[in-house]
C-alpha cells in the first residue's frame, strides 16, 4: 500500500508541475529581460542626493515587471557604475551593460539652474549601442521631475516592452506600403544639402548660396556628429598647403580646403584611456611638417601631452610627456611662432611659469621662462608687443576670464572691465580624482566643487595691417553669468578685436553674434588662396552625460573685410 501511495504522490507532483508550466503566464516561462538603471548625474550647486536616489528608485519601479523585466540590483552594479566616465554616452553605457550581461541601460541627468529644472534621459539597447528612447523636458520645481520620470518610463514601457499597446481587433490597421520615392529634384533640394554633397560648404551672405565664388563673406562646413574641442591651421604633411586639424575627445581629423572643396585627408585616433582637451599645430622642429600638439588627460585625470607628426605614410607620436601642457603662440608683429609649456602637479592643474620650448636633441627643452600670475595658464596666453613700445608683453586670462596685460617684470599694465573667453573644457587635479574614488559610494559626486576651466586662446593679429599687434578674443555669453561654479551654459558667442590706445586695450570692432558655443578658433590661410581667414568651431549641441547626439561645424570668416566688422562698444574711460 505504501508503494502505491508513493507512486500516486509522485504522479500527482509531476502532474502539478506540468500544469503549472502549461498554464503559467507567458512572461514566467521566459527568462526575464535585465535592465541596468544608472543613477542620474546631477548638475546643481545644491546637494540633491536625495533626488538622485528618488529618481533611481522611481525609474526602477516603473520599469520593473515581475517575470518579464528585472532591474539589476544596485549592489550588483556598484563596481561597474563606479568606473563609468564622468561624461556618460551611449557607447559607455552599452559597454557597462555588456559587462553586467544586461539587455538595456537607462541613464540620464538633471540640471537645476535658477527657477528651472531640466531632465534628460536615454534608454539604450546594449547589443546595438542604439538609443531606443530619448527624453528631454523642463520644469520649474523638483515636483516636476516626478512627472518627467513617469513620462520617460511610460515611453520605454510602450515603445520597448509593448505595454499599453492595442492588440487583436482593437489594433490599428497596418500602414499601406509606401510607394517608391521619385528621384530627388536637385533644383528643389535644400541649399545646404546641395552644397555639402558637392564637397564644399555653405557660402553665407551671397545672393545665390550655390555659386562657387571666392568672394563670399562667410563659409560654413557641414555638421559633424561630435563636439570639436580643438582647432589648428598648419601644413602638417609638408605639401605646401594649409590643412585644417580638429579633434573631438579621442579622434583627430585632418581636412584640406582647396579649389573650393573641403575634403578629408586623414584621421587618427588615440587610446580610449585618453581624452583630448586642446589641440595646436606648428612646425617647431623645423623639418617642414607641422607637429600636432595634443593636451590630454587620462581617465584618472593625469595630464599628458602627446605630439604627433606625419612620417610620409601616417601620423606617429614623436614625443610624450606627463604632467605638462603645451600651447602655440604666434606674434603677428615679429612673425615669430613660439611653443610654450607649463607644468602640472598632482595637487594643482597648472603651476609656475611658462617655458619657452625648442626642439633640441630629439625632444622639447626649456630655453627660458615667462612668469605668469598665480592660477593663470598657457591655454589663455599670448606673448608679444601689444602696448606698442617695442617691448614684449604678456596677455593672459585670469581664473575669472578677465584679460590682463603684463609688462616687463610681470607688472600689470591693464585689466579688462568685463570677462571675455568662456570655455566648457575643465580639469580636476589627480588628488581630487583620487579623493572622489575613496568612498566608492554609488551616488558619489565625482566633480570637484571648484572646477579648473581651461581658458580660451588669445590671438595676436595685425588687424589694421599696420605692422602692430592687436588682440583677438572670443566672448561666449554664459547665461549663468558665472553664478554656478560647476556649470556653464553658452547659447551664443562673438569675437572682439582690441587695440592699445595708450590707456588700455579698447574695442576696435566686433563680429556678429553666432548661435552656439564657440569652442576654439585660429587664424590662417584656410582655403589656400594666399589670404588669412579666422576659422572657428561652433558647437550647436553640447554633449552631456545623457546625450548621444553632438553637433559641431566649422566657420571661415574674413576678419579684414570692413563691411563684416561691427562697431565695438566704447570702453569706460580710465585715468
Amino acid at each position: 500500500m505504501n508503494k502505491y501511495r508513493f507512486l500516486y504522490l509522485f504522479m500527482g507532483a509531476g502532474l502539478t508541475l506540468l500544469l503549472s508550466c502549461l498554464f503559467a503566464p507567458p512572461g514566467l516561462r521566459a527568462e526575464s529581460t535585465r535592465v541596468l538603471v544608472v543613477p542620474f548625474t546631477i548638475h546643481s550647486d545644491q546637494d540633491l542626493t536625495f533626488l538622485q536616489k528618488g529618481i533611481t528608485a522611481m525609474l526602477s519601479t516603473r520599469l520593473s515587471d515581475p517575470g518579464k523585466v528585472l532591474i539589476v540590483d544596485q549592489s550588483e552594479s556598484l563596481e561597474v557604475v563606479a568606473e563609468l566616465p564622468e561624461t556618460l554616452d551611449r557607447e559607455s553605457a552599452a559597454e557597462a551593460g555588456r559587462r553586467l550581461g544586461v539587455r538595456y541601460v537607462a541613464f540620464g541627468s538633471l540640471t537645476v539652474f535658477g527657477g528651472s529644472i531640466s531632465t534628460d534621459a536615454r534608454f539604450v539597447e546594449v547589443a546595438t549601442n542604439t538609443i531606443l528612447v530619448s527624453f528631454n523636458e523642463t520644469g520649474r520645481n523638483h515636483g516636476d521631475v516626478i512627472t518627467h520620470i513617469n513620462a520617460f518610463a511610460g515611453a520605454v514601457n510602450t515603445r520597448v516592452f509593448g505595454r499599453g499597446q492595442a492588440t487583436g481587433a482593437a489594433a490599428a490597421p497596418p500602414a499601406p506600403a509606401a510607394t517608391p520615392p521619385s528621384p530627388a529634384d536637385k533644383s528643389q533640394m535644400n541649399p545646404e544639402k546641395k552644397m555639402f554633397q558637392s564637397g564644399g560648404g555653405m557660402r553665407i551672405g551671397m545672393t545665390d548660396s550655390t555659386l562657387d565664388t571666392s568672394d563670399e563673406a562667410i563659409w560654413r562646413s557641414r555638421r559633424f556628429p561630435f563636439q570639436i574641442n580643438g582647432l589648428a591651421l598648419a601644413d602638417v604633411d609638408g605639401d605646401g598647403q594649409t590643412e585644417t586639424v580638429f579633434a573631438d575627445d579621442r579622434q583627430v581629423m585632418v581636412f584640406r580646403s582647396l579649389d573650393r572643396k573641403f575634403e578629408k585627408v586623414d584621421a587618427l585616433e588615440l587610446d580610449r584611456a585618453y581624452t583630448i582637451l586642446t589641440l595646436d599645430a606648428a612646425d617647431v622642429n623645423g623639418n617642414g611638417r607641422a607637429e600636432i600638439f595634443l593636451n590630454c588627460r587620462s581617465d584618472k585625470f593625469t595630464p599628458r601631452v602627446i605630439v604627433m607628426e606625419w612620417n610620409g605614410t601616417a601620423f606617429t607620436a614623436i614625443h610624450e610627456k606627463g604632467f605638462w601642457f603645451y600651447r602655440v603662440s604666434r606674434d603677428a608683429k615679429s612673425k615669430h611662432t613660439t611653443l610654450f609649456g607649463q607644468q602640472s602637479r598632482s595637487d594643482t592643474v597648472v603651476r609656475g611659469p611658462a617655458h619657452r620650448l625648442a626642439w633640441v636633441e630629439g625632444t622639447y627643452q626649456s630655453q627660458s621662462i615667462v612668469k605668469l600670475p598665480s592660477g593663470s595658464s598657457i591655454f589663455g596666453m599670448a606673448y608679444g608687443d601689444v602696448t606698442r613700445d617695442g617691448v614684449e608683453d604678456i596677455v593672459v586670462f585670469d581664473r575669472k576670464d578677465y584679460i590682463r596685460v603684463l609688462g616687463p617684470g610681470g607688472n600689470e599694465e591693464w585689466r579688462s572691465y568685463e570677462p571675455f573667453g568662456g570655455s566648457r573644457t575643465w580639469m580636476m587635479t589627480v588628488e581630487e580624482y583620487r579623493d572622489s574614488q575613496k568612498e566608492g559610494y554609488i551616488y558619489q559626486d565625482k566633480m570637484p566643487d571648484n572646477l579648473f576651466w581651461l581658458s580660451q586662446r588669445i590671438l595676436l593679429v595685425d588687424a589694421d595691417r599696420n605692422g602692430e599687434n592687436a588682440v583677438l578674443v572670443v566672448q561666449n555669453a554664459d547665461i549663468t553669468q558665472g553664478i554656478m561654479q560647476r556649470t556653464r551654459v553658452f547659447r551664443q558667442g562673438r569675437f572682439e578685436c582690441l587695440v592699445w590706445d595708450n590707456v588700455g586695450l579698447a574695442g576696435a570692432w566686433r563680429t556678429r553674434k553666432f548661435s552656439g558655443y564657440i569652442s576654439d578658433y585660429n587664424l590662417g590661410d584656410f582655403d589656400n588662396d594666399g589670404r588669412n581667414e579666422l576659422v572657428f568651431a561652433v558647437v550647436k549641441r553640447v554633449g552631456d552625460p545623457v546625450t548621444g547626439e553632438k553637433k559641431s561645424y566649422l566657420v571661415s570668416w574674413d576678419p579684414y573685410r570692413p563691411e563684416q566688422q561691427l562697431p565695438a562698444e566704447p570702453a569706460p574711460v580710465e585715468f
